[in-house]
């Protein structure tokens, strides 16, 4: 009996303390940072895909910083994941990265659909989550201390380009949108800056993901409605064959699109269609900006080609991190983020940041581009031609 007592008091210490791990797992993390070693940050997004060039971004930064002693005396060490732009994967991927106990931050997954559960699993893990692609403005309203977002919201990317067509002189536009529910709240904030500013609605429709023929809602507007642009709170390749089959049918009302365009992908699927398509930019492609000047220099001296508005995001996003990193003095996941909160103006590739207390940045500044001889240009540039 007095072995007995022994062995399981000594048990059940050894289980408490594994579970003191998952109940506290960023005092885990914090314990691990201690320690010293690689500062582990991961990288999950459709890699393969259209924006893919985050990861040229990301990479990018990660040498330069290395090359520099890292951060805090440390080397940066990337994992990478790519999620497919599917939920399962993502799913996955977000799990192993919460089951790796030396990560302390990830920078990704570009769809909302997979950064909104995916942020809860981050949360729960006691991960920073840092996004530069996913919009949808519930990822910062769920309360979460560690989840942040380096791009503007679906609502602030809406009444952008509200005020957009406002600003070329339209009054009447008709709506299409993703039949999800960042893209519908998308489509809600635009309408909605758009009735304060003057304009109508005269019609909102709706399409699946993976739909191919929009003919016959083209046709019904071409046909039965009066109206003088087309906003699409859309996604790729979807976009572009819309664009493609609405010129075909005859309409040529300018067209005004979301983030979700915002990919070369776009002159390859709509071809001459996509000409003057405008979208919003979150790069402030300026030559005073000493930031963008360096890193377009340094991403032209790397991968032979301008920098795309992905990249620089990626870019951005792990600077962001390792500037957290060091302010905080520690790679303690809840250190970095209150170092992130704590940030104002800072100022990356892509312009200013500065962190709101749910950890979205409203005020960044979004900027206007339109396809120009197959490929984006800004109104400046597109002007100059």
């Amino acid at each position: 009996m007095k072995f007995c007592t022994i062995i399981i008091p000594a048990a059940l210490a050894l289980l408490l303390g594994a579970c003191g791990d998952w109940d506290a797992p960023a005092a885990a993390r914090a314990r691990r940072a201690a320690e010293g070693g690689d500062i582990v940050i991961g990288a999950a997004w459709p890699f393969s895909g259209g924006k893919g060039e985050l990861w040229q971004g990301i990479e990018l930064a990660s040498g330069e910083l290395n090359a520099a002693g890292g951060v805090l005396g440390r080397k940066l060490r990337i994992v990478k994941a790519d999620d497919e732009s599917s939920l399962a994967k993502g799913r996955l991927v977000a799990q192993q990265f919460a089951e790796d106990r030396d990560m302390v931050a990830v920078i990704g997954h570009l769809n909302s659909y997979i950064a909104l559960p995916a942020s809860s699993i981050y949360q729960g893990a006691g991960l920073v989550y840092l996004t530069p692609g996913a919009s949808s403005y519930r990822i910062n309203d769920q309360g979460f201390a560690l989840c942040f977002r380096s791009t503007p919201s679906n609502r602030s990317i809406g009444r952008r380009m509200a005020e957009d067509v406002a600003a070329q002189g339209h009054k009447r536009v008709a709506v299409y949108y993703v039949k999800d529910t960042n893209s519908q709240n998308m489509a809600n904030y635009f309408e909605q800056r758009a009735q304060e500013l003057g304009l109508s609605i005269v019609d909102r429709r709706a399409y699946l993901h993976g739909s191919r023929d929009f003919s016959e809602v083209i046709g019904n507007w071409r046909d039965l409605y009066q109206f003088d642009a087309l906003f699409l709170a859309a996604s790729m390749p979807e976009s572009g064959h819309i664009i493609a089959q609405a010129r075909k049918l005859g309409l040529r009302q300018p067209i005004f699109g979301s983030e979700g365009i915002d990919d070369n992908w776009l002159m390859q699927v709509a071809g001459a269609a996509a000409e003057g398509v405008r979208l919003p930019e979150f790069v402030v492609r300026d030559e005073a900006n000493d930031e963008y000047r360096r890193f377009s220099a340094l991403y032209q001296r790397r991968y032979g080609a301008a920098p795309s508005a992905i990249a620089a995001q990626g870019y951005d996003s792990l600077r962001l991190l390792a500037q957290a990193i060091g302010k905080a003095g520690s790679s303690a996941p809840e250190r970095i983020a209150a170092a992130l909160h704590a940030t104002r103006g800072w100022r990356g590739a892509t312009g200013e940041y500065s962190f709101e207390a749910n950890g979205d940045i409203p005020h960044k500044h979004i900027a206007i581009k339109m396809v120009r001889n197959g490929r984006f240009a800004t109104q400046a540039e597109a002007a100059a031609r």
